[in-house]
């Protein structure tokens, strides 16, 4: 029997199907919005996809500017979803140090540098996260395809400037997002976050009986402490109110652990199905320097050392095969996410804090951005002469704003991209 959504039917996040013995809480629907009201604003998304070595430029960014531009080598698998992104050719944040610059792809800031900064080098992601902490079980899902030995992305940096470690294994990602814990661990975890508040509660009380015999200055930095014994409470809290709740069932198999070929596909599907239970808001994806080069048809040099072919026409073919691939997925990712009607409220991603990795530059890095309900053109072309040079943090800063942060500013941004996309 069909039924009508009336305002006698509304859906929430409360609402379960059952049937043969299962329960299964509903994913987030978008008439869960509708139903709470005209008012109420749509749930927003955020995944970054990074690589460490960069992209052949030529192979990367379209000769064309709009709508209509011709897709060059690599990005041609995104032909099918044209329309739906949109590649920024001559944004960076300014760096250079080749390796040692792609740390702050996603915060514009270097680790030396966040002393000075009012937010620290916190990541996009990390940004984004603080918005909708709490609203579900994981307020950002950090993951990569695998191993990071052959070269890491070191991709997401928290507000203190502690760089958060990515999930490297499939398995363990699914086990997170679908598999409930075990009574017992679920009661140690709770007993556990009880303990923590207790000890904080404590540390908090003798650091106010130090108050009173302390300088302005140390009173400062004793203000400062108390504000991150707030940050800690919070997520302490956040994280003990789902420990109870029960995780999505989900029709995919525990996936098996492989290399980065057999994983990245596989971490697409669960980031996506991340997405669709709103089992998180937030999301990155690292592939990693130890890329199984064989895989795609080359020789088994590493990723690493096809990246810095030197212009050698064989290496720089085998390259464009590795980073091909990547575009496959990323395509076929996007196309996902349209499908399952998500793609306009999730902003997409694509980059690298190196521009090319033979020449050890992260200047005009490549940029793609998909989704998002932006007017996409394919390709846009960012002015390239200095001064007029606009910040990859512009981009950021506009992108947190259309997540919802009310920020007007983010790292070295001088302003937002507001009308350029």
């Amino acid at each position: 029997m069909s039924h009508i959504l009336t305002d006698r039917h509304r859906l929430s996040r409360r609402h379960f199907l059952r049937g043969s013995g299962a329960c299964l809480a509903l994913p987030w629907l978008e008439c869960m919005s509708r139903a709470s009201g005209a008012s109420t604003p749509s749930v927003q998304r955020f995944v970054c996809v990074a690589n460490p070595f960069g992209m052949i430029q030529d192979a990367f960014f379209p000769t064309e500017t709009g709508l209509n531009a011709a897709l060059p080598e690599s990005l041609q698998p995104l032909e099918a979803v044209r329309g739906k992104f949109t590649v920024f050719s001559h944004l960076d944040h300014g760096l250079n140090g080749g390796h040692s610059g792609t740390h702050a792809f996603l915060s514009g800031v270097r680790s030396s540098e966040a002393a000075g900064m009012p937010d620290g080098n916190i990541t996009l992601d990390q940004y984004c996260a603080e918005q909708v902490a709490g609203a579900s079980r994981f307020p950002v899902l950090n993951t990569s395809a695998g191993s990071n030995n052959g070269g890491g992305v070191e991709l997401s940096w928290t507000r203190s400037g502690v760089m958060v470690p990515s999930i490297q294994k499939v398995s363990q990602v699914f086990q997170m997002l679908f598999v409930d814990d075990p009574a017992e661990k679920a009661a140690q975890r709770t007993a556990r976050y009880q303990h923590q508040g207790s000890i904080l509660d404590t540390i908090q009380e003798q650091a106010r009986l130090m108050n009173s015999r302390l300088s302005h200055g140390d009173k400062e930095k004793l203000d400062q402490y108390f504000t991150s014994i707030r940050e800690v409470e919070k997520t302490l809290q956040q994280e003990q109110a789902w420990v109870s709740r029960p995780r999505p069932k989900v029709e995919m198999k525990e996936p098996k652990n492989g290399t980065v070929t057999q994983q990245l596909p596989i971490l697409f599907d669960l980031i996506a199905l991340a997405l669709q239970t709103d089992s998180t808001r937030v999301a990155t994806i690292e592939i990693p320097g130890a890329f199984d080069t064989g895989a795609v048809g080359i020789e088994a040099k590493g990723y690493h050392a096809y990246s810095h072919h030197g212009k050698d026409p064989t290496l720089m073919a085998g390259m464009r095969k590795v980073e091909r691939y990547q575009m496959t997925q990323l395509a076929r990712f996007i196309n996902k996410l349209s499908d399952l009607g998500l793609l306009d409220s999730t902003q997409v991603l694509f980059g690298s804090g190196m521009g090319d990795g033979s020449a050890h530059t992260n200047r005009n890095l490549p940029i793609l951005v998909a989704g998002g309900g932006y007017r996409h053109q394919t390709h846009v072309r960012m002015p390239e002469e200095e001064g007029k040079k606009v910040p990859l943090s512009n981009l950021y800063l506009t992108m947190a704003q259309r997540f919802g942060r009310e920020a007007e500013r983010f790292g070295y941004s001088t302003g937002t991209m507001n009308g350029v996309i």
